[in-house]
């Protein structure tokens, strides 16, 4: 499972990026994490995340998306 950490993120808009470790942006929704972390996620916090496919994005899409304190879940 990559990891990264947040670069950005907008809970009015609902959506942010991960700065995978690769170096690559990846896109993501508040949906994408859990219900219990979401009030919780803010920039430079370490998560991990699977990608899906998404052909309206240019960039690649964050599933899952799991904060540090959870990794282990």
């Amino acid at each position: 499972m990559p990891t990264g950490k947040i670069k950005w993120v907008s809970q009015q808009m609902g959506a942010g990026f991960i700065r995978s470790d690769e170096g690559k942006n990846v896109f993501f929704r508040l949906s994408a994490i859990r219900s219990s972390e979401m009030k919780t996620i803010r920039r430079g916090q370490c998560v991990s995340f699977d990608i899906v496919e998404n052909l309206k994005s240019i960039s690649p899409t964050a599933a899952s998306v799991k904060t540090s304190d959870t990794m282990d879940d």
